[in-house]
């Protein structure tokens, strides 16, 4: 009204944007619908529709990590290679976790999580196209391995052996799919990555705004803990998916146990897009805000037409980088992720080649063994947290007693393994023995055979077998072995001969010495049992300082720039931890290879890793890491007394302004 002015106090409830009904005909009331509030206003219909995006969101990046050794097999790439394609869902984050956080954190966080989620789907899929246009012919180039291994052939060179026009033209369009696949699924990845960074980064700090401070813990707890479930259900299902055919229409005419089985690596990303894609749509009906009870209005600048949208943008992040204790606990969780992602990302592969596994059950080891007792360890802290309140000093001590557990029990971890497996030899190319050296075997693939003699050979032409016989769609036997010595009785080359009744033919098979396809084995091993038992328990430990580390994040920053630390953590983990930390523990996977697939004159993949030196590598280092976060949280800890864990106890300094009573449960 033109000429009224207003008093000091219908001043402050106008800027606070609360009239109380009264009137102004420059800034009208805002009009307050009361009626009943649909199911989508509710914290835990939020908490189901966010945490199945979230579980999908781990699924998948589980998934691709089960399906690594198949890819690595399929396009003959190494550790490190695969190692770079998982960093590319960081790097994804890398480049939107800031501005996405910065922007999204101030508007309507809902539907940018939904949007997020749908690209996170459109990156899925693009990962399924290589299999689409290229699947049908990798099989096609594989075709000439089917069949006997190379043998020994005296009188010249086999034709096998000989990178013949055939073999070269094979290997050659191999290489060249495998230069489009390669970068086209580092830009799917990229985009997953771009996909995900909404989905953690503006749920956690939306839930925490529409809880109290008391029930944060539980929420926390229940959010991080179900988000567990999401790893563990992506290797369980690469353990299914890899027990399919990459070509399910097609008959292989070998079991999913023989080293020639490829996998069905694209099944999986179909259901999980399919899913992402529904609940996407779902998470598009959720309000700017479920809590009724309005939160304090964050600090705004009045802005002019012509000033920048990313005014208050860079005095944001320097909020964030002078709070000391925010950037000591974001070097202790880019060291504690860093042993952890990288454990994860090759411990299918460990299990495979240290204690054995099929890749089936490398996965269900991995899944069941680790994923979900961290789960628990995550879900059993929360509970803690909120019945004992501890105060933040106590957290930060317990977060840093879980970093020293984890560092020794990968050390103790070193020392469990199974019994080497015993070559005769190794070189690269499959170079003769003294016995095969006419038999011409340099360049031969890598066809593993167990001879009677309990010793593995590379191939049965480096063993100098040269007669073989099929017995069934996958195991074969190669007689006349030059190499192998007839007098010996190994355990796994005679019960092969039993199991198919060749026992009684000692004249045929067993006067000269015979070998059957596959290693030896190494002998009988129990000590996985042994490893799952720490391995679980170490990681339980671990898992339990999880909340807690999350929590003091969360404390030790402003209400309004919670969104904000979380990417600044999301950040800092992208940059310093996830992106090196696979292409870090790629190359030491790769340092313990002694032997690497050849194909007219091109390397492939890893045939065959030193266990020993697997261990020290991969083990070692994530026992490295570990024991550096430990020395971070106790920088924290030190400084750890200044934070608040429970705000809300406080009583407020003003008296807060008369508001709509809650009707949503929380």
């Amino acid at each position: 009204m033109k000429g009224v002015e207003a008093t000091p106090e219908e001043q402050e409830r106008l800027a606070t944007g609360n009239n109380n009904g009264s009137f102004d005909c420059k800034i009208p009331p805002p009009v307050q619908k009361v009626g009943p509030r649909s199911a989508f206003h509710s914290t835990r219909v939020f908490m189901l529709v966010f945490l199945s995006g979230w579980v999908l969101q781990g699924m998948f990046l589980t998934y691709f990590v089960s399906v690594t050794t198949t890819v690595e097999k399929l396009f003959k790439v190494g550790s490190k290679t695969t190692g770079t394609l998982l960093a590319a869902t960081e790097i994804g984050q890398i480049c939107t976790a800031l501005f996405l956080t910065y922007l999204a954190g101030r508007g309507h966080r809902p539907r940018w999580i939904a949007c997020m989620m749908l690209v996170l789907a459109v990156g899925v899929i693009g990962c399924v196209v290589p299999h689409i246009l290229y699947g049908t012919r990798l099989m096609d180039l594989d075709a000439h391995r089917a069949g006997a291994a190379p043998v020994c052939a005296i009188n010249g060179t086999s034709s096998e052996v000989i990178c013949d026009a055939t073999h070269a033209q094979n290997t050659a369009a191999r290489s060249s799919i495998t230069a489009v696949v390669i970068p086209w699924l580092f830009i799917c990845l990229l985009v997953v990555g771009v996909g995900q960074t909404g989905i953690a980064t503006l749920g956690i700090p939306y839930v925490d705004d529409n809880v109290g401070s008391r029930q944060s813990p539980l929420y926390m707890a229940i959010t991080i803990g179900t988000r567990v479930i999401g790893p563990a259900l992506g290797f369980l299902l690469g353990a299914l998916c890899t027990r399919v055919y990459v070509d399910p229409l097609a008959n292989p005419e070998f079991e999913y146990t023989d080293p020639r089985w490829v996998g069905a690596w694209w099944l999986g990303m179909v259901f999980i897009a399919g899913f992402i894609v529904l609940l996407s749509a779902l998470m598009f009906c959720f309000p700017r805000q479920i809590k009724p009870m309005p939160l304090p209005p964050p600090p705004k600048i009045k802005k002019d037409k012509g000033e920048p949208f990313f005014k208050d943008f860079f005095a944001t992040i320097k909020r964030q980088l002078t709070n000391d204790i925010l950037m000591w606990r974001t070097a202790s969780s880019v060291l504690h992720l860093m042993p952890i992602s990288g454990v994860y990302s090759y411990l299918p592969k460990y299990l495979e080649q240290a204690f054995r596994l099929p890749t089936h059950d490398a996965n269900l080891v991995s899944g069941l063994g680790g994923i979900l007792v961290m789960g628990l360890g995550i879900i059993t802290s929360g509970v803690v947290i909120l019945k004992l309140v501890p105060t933040a000093r106590q957290v930060a001590a317990w977060t840093a007693t879980t970093a020293a557990i984890y560092s020794a029990g990968m050390v103790v971890l070193m020392f469990v393994s199974c019994p080497e497996e015993s070559y005769r030899a190794l070189s690269p190319g499959g170079a003769n023995l003294t016995c095969s050296e006419a038999c011409h075997c340099d360049g031969a693939p890598y066809s593993p055979v167990c001879g009677q003699d309990s010793f593995t050979y590379q191939s049965p032409c480096q063993a100098g077998c040269v007669d073989s016989k099929q017995l069934d769609n996958s195991t074969w036997l190669y007689y006349n072995c030059l190499c192998v010595d007839a007098e010996l009785h190994g355990e796994r080359a005679f019960k092969t001969l039993e199991r198919f009744g060749l026992d009684g033919s000692p004249l045929k098979y067993q006067s000269t010495g015979f070998a059957v396809s596959g290693e030896c084995g190494g002998g009988a091993c129990t000590q996985i049992y042994a490893f799952i038992a720490i391995f679980a328990a170490v990681m339980f430990v671990h898992a339990s300082g999880e909340v807690g580390a999350v929590l003091l994040i969360i404390r030790c920053t402003d209400k309004h720039d919670k969104a904000m630390a979380m990417g600044v953590i999301q950040f800092a983990i992208g940059v310093f931890g996830n992106v090196p930390c696979p292409i870090i523990f790629g190359a030491a996977v790769d340092a313990a290879c002694r032997l690497r697939e050849r194909a007219c004159g091109l390397l492939g993949g890893c045939a065959s890793y030193d266990s020993d030196s697997l261990r020290h590598f991969y083990l070692g280092l994530s026992a490295g890491l570990m024991f550096l976060a430990f020395i971070m949280d106790m920088l924290v800890w030190s400084k750890a007394g200044r934070i608040d864990m429970n705000p809300a106890d406080k009583t407020p300094d003003v008296t807060p302004l008369p508001t709509a009573p809650s009707d949503t449960p929380l």
